[in-house]
């Protein structure tokens, strides 16, 4: 049979252009129904949609906008983020605050308090009065006693409120690396500690002074002196370079050699001792 087409490089016979026009059509056809369905469900829509029905569902969109910004609302606590210190301070005991963060550790997440209490048979009255209330303080306020912090041990600085196991063992550490505090203030600069929760306790902080443990600077060594939370090894160094050369160290000395300013030298002088 002949070929008939539009030229030599595209040539069909008459039942090959006859099938390709049938798939034209059905392309075209294809294309047609979605625009054709859409268009029908939305006049349906809009004619179906009177004053009531937009009523109902403007009140229903409402509501769900009003719930999800009540869910955003909610205090929800963060247990992966709490620390048993945190625990202690919201009023739960060493051994009670031990227990739910082990379980926190190992990441367990308490749905409700009354979960907690569940899963550890704990009282969880005091950890609600502090989650709905941060400024809550819990019942060991009952028992506030004057601590005198130069002689105290951890034990007494837990009983304060807002003071748990590791605060305490900080500012144990803190003292003991200082020789002992001269003013309650100090305890302020404790690392890693709460200021706050510090500041409200000064008024329940006594200061021995005799307690002070002095460093002996005529005879004091390289890691004696660079201990002090209050020298650096490079001041440590350069004092007993001086003495060595100068024999007796005194106060007026430190103020000559001029590598501790004067503030420095103010909260320093209280723990050295130039009459040994």
């Amino acid at each position: 049979m002949q070929n008939q087409g539009p030229g030599k490089w595209l040539s069909l016979t008459r039942s090959e252009y006859a099938g390709a026009f049938f798939m034209l059509i059905i392309a075209i056809v294809l294309a047609l129904i979605p625009a054709l369905l859409g268009s029908e469900k939305q006049d349906s829509i809009l004619y179906q949609t009177d004053s009531l029905q937009r009523a109902v569902l403007i009140s229903r969109h409402m509501a769900a906008t009003d719930s999800f910004f009540k869910k955003k609302r909610t205090r929800v606590t963060p247990w992966k983020r709490l620390k048993q210190e945190d625990l202690e301070n919201m009023g739960l005991s060493a051994d009670e605050a031990n227990r739910v963060y082990q379980k926190i550790r190992f990441g367990y997440q308490f749905a409700s308090l009354s979960e907690l209490s569940k899963e550890t048979g704990i009282d969880t009255t005091v950890l609600k009065n502090a989650i709905a209330n941060p400024s809550y303080r819990s019942n060991k306020t009952k028992e506030l006693r004057i601590v005198e912090l130069n002689g105290c041990d951890t034990s007494d600085l837990i009983a304060l409120p807002g003071i748990g196991s590791k605060t305490a063992a900080r500012i144990i550490r803190f003292r003991d690396a200082l020789g002992g505090f001269y003013q309650k203030e100090q305890i302020l600069e404790t690392r890693f500690t709460d200021t706050a929760v510090l500041q409200q306790l000064l008024p329940y902080l006594r200061i021995n002074t005799t307690l002070l443990r002095k460093i002996p600077m005529q005879s004091a060594g390289l890691e004696l002196l660079k201990k002090h939370p209050y020298l650096s090894e490079k001041q440590a160094r350069i004092i007993i370079a001086f003495r060595n050369q100068h024999g007796r160290l005194t106060e007026q000395h430190l103020k000559e050699i001029k590598i501790i300013s004067d503030a420095e030298l103010t909260r320093l002088l209280p723990y050295l001792d130039f009459n040994e």
